[in-house]
This record gives structure tokens, C-alpha cells and sequence, in this order.
């Protein structure tokens, strides 16, 4: 028995020395000080589940000490022009939804690209669904109490990314980013999944994350937990929820005669640009490398800088004119 706990030893420490020859370090959750002003807070949890941004105007300031402003409306939604006058036309509205990308996290609100996109097309009311930390189940819930609070869009855009499946479904790779900056103690974080005949099926579990022993001590266990990580997205099929979650949305704007768009934001959303086209539905590329530096907001903030959001609403305005869209409403 000493010798057989002698050669596990033996080769967890080898193991433990490749894996940092390799590059692999232990887990360190360190969130970023992020400070926010007034308030020091910008989400709230939803009464039914899920979070959202508070309304106000903020003032983030980002630990390298770069500051950006942003504006949500009453709706919690930033803003994407300057307070209308009272008497404004109601104009026909456009709703972009996505996360932290199409919010603008990082940027002030004439940088971000739903801003620019109403700027190219003022005789629509463009609305900023960008909410920081959603995926595409998170966005399907917001467009349903949209449709609640203000009637039917002309047009929705549905701004995806290869990132969004892991959030749909919360899976670990997804609750280990998010678990250390959530402040929200009862936060319950709704998720899809599907079922054994292949239809979605919802829950909602606490906003956590569980750390495997030694995670933090050890490069070989942070690395064996990675890849633990990955065989659970893989079983539950992220991608292939993602494509459901798009597909019954789709279906429902169709039956109620709202043009839906996919437009892909993420360099690696071209395989389900290709799958929605495939699928009759439209869809088109509106990302740029952020490996190019600036494409970023490096080295203050990894979220793509004003030039990416210029060129997201270029192409995302040309693809909408080429096409037809967003076609006007009868008075």
C-alpha cells in the first residue's frame, strides 16, 4: 500500500511540475475594483429571476483608472440618443439585444454601436437590449417583457456570439467567470437545457460556481478541472440549445410578423450564421478581430473600443438597407 500511495505521489508532482512547464497555473479568482458612481452598483435582481441594469446615469471608473459614463433609461436599457423633446413622434422601433458588447460596457454612449446604428436611421426608435452578462435565453426573456411593456418592434437584432451558449446553459466554464464579480447574493440565474427528446426544457439554480480542492494550489488540478469543464458543455450540448433557443424565436417573430435578424459578433460565430442561414433564417457577420489591439479597449478593458463598435454598426446598417430592412410601419 506505501508503495502504490509512494508512486501516486510520484506522478501527481510530475504531473503537477508539466503542467506549469506547460503553462497551466492554479485558479485565482481576482475581480477587477470596479468603481461605480452613485450607488457603487449597476444590476438588480429580477423578480422572477435573472438580473438587470439600474436605471440612472453612471460614472465607472476601471482599476487602471480609465472612466467611462453611461445612461440606462427607466427601463434599466442604456440609452441610444439624447432625451427626445416632449412633443417627438413616436417613430417604429428597432431592438438590438445582446450582452455587455451591444451594451457598450467600456465605452460612453455615443461610442456604442446601437447609438450609431439610430444615428444612420432616425426614422426608427433604436433600443439598446444590450445587457452585460446575458445569453441568448437571457435576451429571449427580455424581448418577451418587451414585447409586454412596449407592443411589437418593427425589427429585432439579435446580436450573438460563440460565448452565449455557455451562459444559456450555465454551465461551469460560464459560472467560473461570472460567479466572482456577481453582487448579488440572491441571485437566481435562469437557464435552458435540452431534454432527452431533444426539446428545451428551463431551470433556474443559485448564481454559484464550486471550486474543485486544491484548484487554487495546484496547476495540474486547475487543468483536470478545465477539462471536466468542457466534457460537461459538451453533454449538455450548448451549442445545439442555442440553435433551439434561435429557432423558436424565430418562429415566433415570423407567426407575428417581426423581421428577426442573427448578426454575429464574436469572430467565432460563423458556424451559426451559416446553420441560421440554412435554417431560413437571416443572418449576417458584423465582428471584427479583437486580437487586433484596437479593436479593444486594451489595456484598460478587453470589450471592443469605439472603432469596433463603428464598424459593427457599418455593417449592420448596410446589411439592413441591402436587404430592405427595417421596413417602414403604415401610420
Amino acid at each position: 500500500m506505501a508503495a502504490v500511495l509512494l508512486a501516486l505521489l510520484v506522478a501527481a508532482l510530475l504531473g503537477e511540475v508539466v503542467a506549469r512547464v506547460a503553462g497551466f497555473k492554479p485558479f485565482a479568482a481576482q475581480p477587477a475594483d470596479i468603481r461605480v458612481e452613485p450607488g457603487g452598483k449597476l444590476f438588480r435582481t429580477l423578480p422572477v429571476g435573472g438580473f438587470a441594469h439600474f436605471p440612472g446615469a453612471f460614472k465607472v471608473t476601471l482599476p487602471t483608472g480609465y472612466e467611462f459614463r453611461l445612461t440606462h433609461g427607466t427601463n434599466g436599457l442604456r440609452v441610444t440618443h439624447p432625451p427626445p423633446a416632449p412633443d417627438a413622434k413616436a417613430r417604429p422601433e428597432l431592438w438590438v439585444l445582446g450582452c455587455s458588447l451591444t451594451h457598450g460596457w467600456s465605452l460612453n454612449d455615443e461610442d456604442t454601436y446601437p447609438w450609431r446604428v439610430q444615428v444612420a436611421l432616425p426614422e426608427f426608435e433604436v433600443v439598446n437590449g444590450g445587457v452585460s452578462g446575458y445569453g441568448t435565453l437571457h435576451q429571449r426573456l427580455l424581448f418577451q417583457e418587451l414585447l409586454k411593456q412596449r407592443g411589437k418592434p418593427a425589427m429585432v437584432v439579435v446580436a450573438y456570439g460563440r460565448f452565449h451558449d455557455y451562459r444559456s446553459t450555465n454551465v461551469r466554464i460560464w459560472q467560473k467567470g461570472f460567479a466572482p464579480y456577481n453582487r448579488l447574493p440572491d441571485l437566481t440565474y435562469p437557464f435552458a437545457r435540452l431534454n432527452s427528446a431533444g426539446q428545451l426544457s428551463y431551470d433556474a439554480a443559485p448564481a454559484t460556481y464550486s471550486e474543485w480542492p486544491l484548484q487554487r494550489l495546484s496547476a495540474l488540478v486547475h487543468w483536470l478541472e478545465q477539462q471536466a469543464n468542457i466534457g460537461e458543455e459538451r453533454r449538455v450540448r450548448s451549442h445545439e440549445v442555442s440553435r433551439a433557443l434561435l429557432a423558436n424565436w424565430a418562429g415566433v417573430c415570423l407567426k407575428e410578423g417581426i423581421p428577426f435578424i442573427v448578426a454575429g459578433i464574436s469572430s467565432d460565430a460563423t458556424p451559426m450564421l451559416e446553420w441560421c442561414r440554412a435554417a431560413g433564417i437571416k443572418a449576417v457577420d458584423i465582428s471584427v478581430p479583437l486580437t487586433e489591439p484596437s479593436n479593444t479597449n486594451a489595456p484598460h478593458d478587453g470589450h471592443p473600443s469605439a472603432k469596433a463598435n463603428r464598424v459593427y454598426a457599418e455593417k449592420l446598417v448596410s446589411f439592413l438597407k441591402t436587404n430592405g430592412f427595417p421596413p417602414m410601419r403604415p401610420e
